[in-house]
């Protein structure tokens, strides 16, 4: 039974801005319930013709509650509204029947600070990593467009047998780290050429933020063709061997900051995945 459930702005004294978000007790309520919550923004039009897509929520514990709230930055909605889909946000448990009944168009994998399951054993691990496997499966399952941003990008990878590596930044001056200012374009990002992300943006090289601490080993990258590097050779841009849909495209950088400043090509990146996402129902056009 479809219960529909509510996000809302709630302020974390280690975060500039509110979240969206919604206490895990509210979520799991209804679960224990028997019902499956359908989880979306308060106040927006759900009635329009868009692309339907799953965006996974992370967690973040309130120091008022002791359960951890799902949540999710407000970048991340943003861009895809601006792009022209209709976000639906999926919590963890019951994976599956909450796709089932968003029936999403496309998956968005956020980012985030969390363990990675391991290559050889998916099942039995913490409930956020599982969580993404279980959505990455529906996914290739229904043959539908995803778009995995930094920590979701790895997850991506790591699912197709690649290998993540950890503190990259350890021991290296700021300026030749991976960590800055989240809205500063910090480095450039060389596209292999005849790859989709080339053929995407019709360019061999653009600007990226950089604020991540881990990538994906490019000597270790499983089913996944790395298809942009950063000058020291830290892993960009992954696309797969065998991917399930023309758009299945990890990044390491949150393109979802920058296209709040208006960088184009970050604009583009969404923009191209609404598109995907639109093209897998008909009934669905972007305006």
């Amino acid at each position: 039974m479809e219960r529909k459930l509510y996000l809302s702005k709630i302020s974390y004294p280690q975060e500039k801005v509110p979240l969206w978000a919604i206490p895990s007790d509210e979520v799991y309520s209804v679960m224990k319930n028997g019902g499956i919550p359908k989880i979306m923004l308060p106040d927006f039009d759900y009635s329009l013709k868009r692309p339907r897509i799953a965006v996974i929520l992370a967690q973040d514990q309130h120091p008022d509650r002791t359960e951890k709230d799902f949540s999710i930055f407000p970048d991340y909605v943003d861009a895809i509204i601006r792009a022209g889909g209709l976000p639906y946000f999926i919590s963890y448990r019951k994976v599956e029947m909450q796709l089932t009944q968003i029936a999403p168009d496309g998956i968005l994998l956020i980012g985030g600070n969390f363990r990675l399951v391991k290559n050889e054993a998916f099942k039995g691990y913490e409930e956020r990593p599982q969580t993404y496997v279980d959505i990455i499966e529906y996914a290739a399952a229904k043959h539908l467009p995803t778009f995995a941003i930094c920590g979701g990008e790895q997850m991506l990878a790591v699912y197709k047998g690649a290998r993540v590596k950890t503190k990259i930044n350890e021991n290296l001056p700021k300026e030749e780290s991976h960590l800055h200012p989240p809205y500063v374009l910090s480095h450039p990002v060389l596209l292999q050429e005849g790859s989709f992300i080339r053929r995407l943006l019709q360019t061999e090289k653009i600007m990226v933020n950089s604020c991540h601490n881990s990538a994906v080993d490019a000597a270790q990258t499983g089913e996944c063709l790395v298809t942009g590097l950063a000058p020291d050779g830290v892993v960009e841009v992954i696309e797969l061997q065998h991917p399930w849909h023309d758009f299945v495209l990890g990044v390491e950088w949150h393109p979802e900051r920058t296209a709040k400043t208006g960088d184009e090509v970050s604009l583009r990146l969404f923009a191209a995945f609404i598109e995907a996402c639109a093209e897998t129902n008909k009934e669905f056009r972007v305006v």
